[in-house]
């Protein structure tokens, strides 16, 4: 009796229960004994199976999503480093070809500019400073006083030679700004035989620097080559407004004039001389200011910078998020592995 006790207990036993069904009892651990029916011995690899179908399905959903947020990271450093090559490429164009801003200078008088006559025939009968307004003509087509400042070139070329002037006439212009100095300048061609006349000029900024070059034909054909040549008619009285313009060189800076010019018609009241041709010109200074322009890079370094940063920390966050995606990814096929293995030494053989 003792003895089938032991076996029971070792081996486990069947009991019919009160609705005749037979309860298999088995020792599964040291603390208790557990009952399971035959039928839900049958059904354990089917909810195994089951189980394992659903577990799958949600580490394939949590990997899809793992790629997918990798790539849409990706798509966004693209963008980032597509900005940043844009940003790049903008900063080397703006800085070749900067953006030109313009100031103005208030100044009490200007530096005397540098007026270049090319007469060629004509004759100049006078020249002289007026402050406030011109007066009258006294003697109109006669010789005047040569009031100002006058320095007579020739040209270093062959008289042969096709060349654009042989003669030049450099004239001080006005300097006194806040006076209204005027600058007037009377000239006469004879027996004219051209349907049109005009005498050329050119400015440049400082007479001084005119005087105290050594050659003065050299320094005017090299003024040639960088000035724009202008002109007046003859029968008119020619008014121009002189603007200084400044801009910033490399090494020195590059001064130019802007002209704004009116003409009135000379009413010519002698009748005998009809061959002989008046030219009035008058200088002066629009108004007491210098534009200044500089040369301005509106895309700023830092930005571009920033850009970089932001690139780099795109990157950064990219690569970490793609390392812990595949570490979690890895971990969690391993717990599935261990998580099967147990599941299928636990079946029943």
């Amino acid at each position: 009796m003792k003895t089938e006790l032991m076996l029971k207990r070792l081996t486990g036993s069947c009991e019919n229960t009160r609705d005749g069904s037979v309860v298999l009892l088995t020792r599964t651990n040291r603390e208790g004994v557990e009952k399971e029916s035959p039928d839900e011995l049958l059904d354990a690899p089917q909810n195994a199976a089951h189980y394992w179908k659903s577990t799958l399905a949600k580490v394939w959903l949590k990997n899809v999503a793992s790629c997918g947020l990798v790539i849409v990271f990706l798509l966004l450093a693209a963008v980032a480093a597509f900005v940043a090559y844009q940003s790049i490429s903008d900063f080397q164009r703006q800085a070749k070809h900067p953006a030109m801003s313009v100031s103005f200078k208030e100044v009490k008088s200007f530096e005397a500019p540098g007026i270049v006559l090319f007469p060629e025939r004509a004759e100049l009968l006078s020249c002289k400073h007026f402050y406030g307004t011109l007066p009258p003509l006294d003697h109109p087509g006669e010789p005047g006083p040569l009031a100002c400042v006058i320095q007579e070139v020739y040209s270093e070329a062959n008289m042969h030679d096709n060349v654009p002037w042989k003669r030049a006439l450099v004239i001080r212009g006005p300097e006194a700004v806040l006076q209204h100095e005027l600058l007037f300048l009377h000239f006469r061609l004879n027996q004219s035989q051209q349907d049109f006349s005009g005498i050329n000029y050119l400015l440049f900024s400082s007479f001084d620097d005119f005087t105290h070059s050594n050659n003065g034909s050299a320094y005017l054909e090299k003024l040639m080559t960088s000035r724009t040549l202008w002109s007046f008619s003859g029968g008119f009285c020619t008014w121009v407004k002189l603007s200084l313009i400044r801009t910033p060189a490399d090494d020195s800076r590059l001064d130019e004039f802007h002209q704004e010019t009116n003409q009135e018609k000379y009413n010519q009241r002698r009748e005998a001389d009809q061959l002989t041709e008046l030219f009035f010109v008058v200088f002066e200074w629009k108004d007491p200011f210098i534009q200044e322009v500089h040369h301005v890079v509106t895309a700023s370094p830092w930005n571009v910078a920033a850009v970089l940063c932001g690139v780099f920390l795109a990157l950064f966050k990219v690569a970490d998020f793609a390392k812990i995606s595949v570490k979690w990814m890895l971990k969690v096929r391993r717990r599935h592995r261990r998580h099967r293995a147990r599941q299928l030494n636990s079946m029943p053989r």
